[in-house]
């Protein structure tokens, strides 16, 4: 037994030894060559720059870019435009010899002679109703007809200014009138007027100041002698049953407005 113990402790001895190696740290297995990851680094947004305010010649010379560019269009791009309504002119006169008028919704005698393309005049509306008579026959009754509303698209004769300055010249020996009636109300001799018209008489009205008031004067002209303005005026005093008309001889300021017409 006690020659045992010594073999024993010597198999002991060499049984932890071995135990011992195979506890120690094994080498690692050889890995894999390591990855390498990249930190994403996200960009800062910019911030814009506060930019200085244009000076006002750089705003002005851009304007003037613009409206150039506006003004310079091509012509192609022009005639592609749709066409863009138009104001209604007024109708012109021809070149030569009398014009004509074309009436609009509403428009009256004296609302178109007292436009400047026409007469000029409200007064004149006469002249008018005189180279329109056959068309305004049915209308013309009442005090009230030269504001009285036409027809819309009539035709109206005018005499343009070339016309008048040759018929001017014709008569220039034509200095006598008679005075029909005078009266402070317009409606007063308007149916004078239209009667007088009627029989062909080449009528117009005159403005006179007397003892503060102010007239209107109802006349026929234009006549070469005071013997023939007596004679017309006598025609004249029957068929409106007057007795106070008179004639005269007209000055170079009334001849030159309405002698030519």
């Amino acid at each position: 037994m006690k020659a045992i113990s010594p073999l024993l402790t010597v198999c002991m001895t060499l049984f932890l030894l071995a135990s011992g190696c195979s506890r120690q740290e094994q080498p690692p297995a050889p890995s894999e060559k390591p990855k390498v990851v990249k930190r994403i680094v996200r960009p800062e947004p910019k911030i814009p720059e506060k930019s200085e305010p244009a000076s006002e010649e750089t705003t002005q010379s851009v304007q003037a870019s613009l409206n150039e560019r506006a003004t310079a269009a091509p012509e192609e791009e022009k005639e592609k435009m749709p066409p863009q309504n138009e104001p209604a002119e007024e109708p012109k006169a021809v070149e030569r010899g009398t014009g004509y008028y074309i009436v609009k919704k509403g428009e009256s005698l004296a609302a178109i002679a007292g436009k400047e393309k026409v007469y000029g005049d409200p007064m004149k509306w006469t002249i008018l109703w005189r180279y329109a008579m056959n068309e305004l026959a049915p209308l013309a009754t009442g005090s009230d007809f030269p504001d009285r509303e036409l027809p819309e698209g009539l035709k109206l004769k005018i005499v343009d200014p070339e016309e008048r300055e040759r018929n001017l010249t014709k008569r220039t020996d034509l200095k006598w009138a008679v005075n029909v009636q005078s009266a402070v109300h317009r409606e007063e001799i308007v149916p004078s007027a239209i009667s007088l018209v009627k029989e062909g008489y080449p009528v117009y009205f005159t403005r006179g100041r007397v003892k503060g008031k102010d007239w209107l004067r109802l006349r026929v002209g234009f006549f070469k002698t005071r013997a023939e303005a007596d004679r017309e005026g006598g025609k004249i005093m029957a068929r409106l049953n007057f007795d106070d008309l008179w004639v005269t001889k007209v000055g170079e300021l009334e001849f030159a407005e309405f002698g030519g017409y």
